[in-house]
């Protein structure tokens, strides 16, 4: 188990707030975490989900209906914001526009979250797979730069994308399902425990195809996603 959350780099945090020194919403002077008091009160927060999937819930009930008729594959989820205004602005920076800066400080506020809230994370950190072609036109995976900069990782691929599918932006949550049949490969045994890391959850079909693969060795399955889209 992990003992505790680890923060990006302090060389990377010192020369993001050094050519800035903006809040990255409102250009107001900002803190070391790159953003004034005042927009990181905004942020869209999720305080209350379902411990399944990390839907927000405001009836105070531990697990959605959804996750009690049908359960998804991984035991515990958490997501740290809502999936929209600025942290949609900032994940879109990031992944879309190559803006590392951007990726850094959701990071580093997720990580500072995840301690306060003392989650645990019972195995090593494994970052959704991405199809090598599409990682070549983006130039990076997003979601193994998280896992990188949260804490350690899985020091061998666990699970490979293999075929290459489609964008699942347009698609609903039956589409997507059906999109991503047999996209992933389990390549060599899991250990017991693993956490999976994503930027954003939607539909949880692409987390659920990955633990589907896992749980021939994994007894446990965390997944840590930044934000979740409703």
């Amino acid at each position: 188990m992990i003992s505790s959350w680890q923060h990006p780099g302090f060389l990377a945090r010192t020369l993001d707030t050094l050519f800035s020194g903006h809040c990255r919403f409102c250009s107001a002077p900002a803190t070391g975490d790159g953003l004034c008091s005042g927009c990181h009160e905004d942020l869209p927060w999720i305080t209350a989900s379902c411990r399944r999937c990390g839907l927000p819930l405001a009836s105070g009930a531990p697990v959605c209906a959804a996750c009690l008729s049908h359960p998804p594959p991984f035991d515990h989820t958490v997501a740290l914001w809502r999936y929209e205004a600025g942290i949609e602005t900032l994940i879109r920076r990031f992944k879309l526009h190559g803006d590392l800066a951007a990726g850094r400080l959701l990071t580093r506020l997720a990580a500072r979250e995840l301690g306060t809230r003392q989650t645990p994370c019972p195995g090593p950190l494994m970052a959704m797979p991405m199809h090598p072609r599409r990682r070549r036109r983006r130039g990076f995976n997003q979601s193994a730069l998280i896992a990188s900069w949260l804490g350690p990782v899985v020091r061998k691929p666990l699970v490979i994308r293999h075929r290459d599918t489609p964008p699942q932006r347009r698609l609903d949550a039956e589409g997507r399902c059906h999109n991503l049949k047999g996209a992933f490969r389990l390549c060599r045994r899991p250990p017991a425990a693993v956490t999976l890391v994503d930027d954003v959850m939607t539909t949880g079909a692409s987390l659920t195809e990955v633990a589907h693969c896992l749980r021939a060795g994994c007894r446990r399955i965390d997944v840590v996603v930044l934000a979740r889209a409703l």
